[in-house]
């Protein structure tokens, strides 16, 4: 909202405080903190009336300089003049608006030293002060900027409010699904991206601006070059996660780059290529390809296969706890705390009751988990965040959700992915129509959180075990799962929900 003109303030304030400027810009670039390319200066305050100078050094061929305010409390004016300090009378960019979201934006800066005045119309604190450019050819525009490789993350983030850290990830020629997310924590961390440039309030590529920390941007065809990552503190945040991920080879969307199994190109004949519902429907006809449905006694001796421990033939890998345990160790015929159960990890109370119906026993998302760990999550949503669990380290929940180990995020996501577009519902498997939805406290064949699955799908990409898990289940049910054996279609499908 712009504010009424300067004329209207009261005469005396204004002669007072434009007398007063004029006497403190006199040589006022000498007193001037130096700004760093793409670093915040936070916590800014002032009184009525008074400013603070801040300088930036512009070099040559650099272009897209942007300079911003925001956050805090109060009201700061921002000020910006090449060459010499502003004034309130003289500048070259002054947005002139109420509260402290301002920015001044210069394609084709000059080669010189720009000059910041950050004044108070009214008392402000708590004000942030960032100042961007690309450096062109010699300087790569990074701003001061982390680089990511490739499927990697960034783990134990943290930043005050108002400021904020920089990464980027170069991505080559031919790159297909691009993913970045943040994920974890506490606080409230706001994602930025953009390509070519460091983002900034006002200039991005993708901001999903949610509460929290499970945030994304896909790109399922990014331009080759260097995409820019600012993680915001829209409030303090500590342990955040970001990750960094695409698939490379030829391109082109229809071919097997990404996939994670050699047969992918002829199984998938019917889905490569599509978008949307088109695909969505060949998945949930492909899914069920050969799905030889078990009873919910064979599901035992299933699992005691599909989730074996490598290392060890009598034991089974517990999906929560990550622990090895023996196979007979279980609660057929057992209330022992500490033995193994069945965790259907889409709640069977969301949407197939029955052990009739088809997911009730389909071992795709069927896992052994402790079963005092299994009454814990009970039949709530997947969300980041909660207590820890005492007897599963890593795990979290409160009254409406669940957050399991870091190393099974993604297992978890692709399974209820799997879920999804394999039950649709009025047909012969008896469930409903299984919908991920992006809110907790869930009813009926809803499951949440959607946009905190897509995170944790990016998060923890398929892994050689999830594959030979994978592997195995196709050995005694006969389906595959579409998003372990092609990754790239969790974003194909959800991801610009999520940004």
């Amino acid at each position: 909202m712009l504010r009424p003109p300067l004329t209207t303030r009261a005469n005396s304030v204004k002669k007072y405080y434009l007398l007063m400027f004029a006497f403190l810009f006199i040589s006022a670039e000498g007193f001037a903190a130096s700004l760093t390319n793409g670093v915040t200066v936070s916590g800014l305050s002032a009184a009525t009336g008074s400013s603070l100078s801040y300088s930036i050094a512009v070099p040559s061929g650099a272009t897209n300089l942007n300079i911003e305010i925001s956050g805090g409390s109060g009201d700061a004016d921002l000020y910006v003049r090449a060459g010499s300090a502003p004034t309130t009378s003289s500048y070259n960019c002054r947005p002139y608006l109420s509260g402290n979201n301002e920015s001044c934006s210069f394609s084709q800066p000059s080669a010189s030293t720009y000059y910041i005045m950050v004044r108070a119309y009214s008392s402000f604190s708590g004000v942030s002060l960032l100042a961007t450019y690309d450096a062109g050819s010699s300087g790569g525009g990074s701003g001061g900027s982390t680089p990511l490789n490739n499927g990697s993350s960034v783990s134990g983030l943290s930043a005050s409010t108002g400021s904020s850290l920089q990464y980027s990830i170069a991505v080559p020629q031919n790159a297909q699904d691009l993913s970045l997310s943040i994920s974890g924590g506490s606080g409230d961390a706001d994602l930025y991206v953009k390509y070519g440039a460091v983002p900034t309030s006002s200039s991005y590529d993708c901001r999903p601006y949610l509460s929290g920390n499970s945030e994304s941007c896909a790109f399922s065809t990014p331009q080759a070059g260097t995409y820019y990552i600012s993680l915001k503190a829209y409030s303090s945040f500590s342990g955040v996660t970001l990750s960094a991920s695409y698939s490379s080879g030829s391109g082109g969307g229809s071919g097997s780059s990404g996939a994670t199994w050699s047969g992918f190109q002829s199984y998938y004949a019917d889905a490569i290529g599509l978008s949307g519902n088109a695909l969505r429907s060949a998945l949930h006809e492909i899914s069920a390809r050969n799905h030889s449905r078990m009873t919910y006694s064979q599901v035992w001796s299933a699992l005691k296969y599909t989730d074996e421990d490598p290392n060890n033939s009598n034991n089974v890998i517990l999906l929560y706890t990550g622990r090895s345990q023996a196979k007979s160790f279980n609660s057929s015929g057992n209330s022992d705390p500490d033995a193994w159960n069945r965790e259907h990890t889409w709640p069977k109370s969301h949407g197939f009751p029955s052990s009739s119906d088809w997911a009730y026993t389909d071992i795709h998302h069927l896992r052994p988990a402790d079963a005092s760990v299994n009454s814990t999550r009970s039949n709530k949503d997947y969300d980041n965040g909660g207590s820890s669990i005492s007897e599963a380290s890593g795990n979290y929940t409160d009254s409406d959700s669940f957050e399991p180990r870091n190393s099974v995020k993604g297992d978890i996501a692709r399974m209820m992915f799997y879920m999804a577009v394999r039950y649709e519902g009025g047909d012969s498997t008896g469930t409903d129509d299984l919908t991920l939805v992006n809110y907790t406290g869930t009813s009926g064949a809803n499951l949440g959180k959607l946009c905190t699955l897509v995170s944790w799908a990016a998060q923890d990409p398929v892994s050689s075990e999830e594959i030979a898990r994978h592997a195995r289940i196709v050995e005694r049910q006969g389906n595959r799962n579409p998003f372990v054996d092609y990754p790239a279609w969790v974003n194909a499908l959800w991801g610009s929900s999520c940004n």
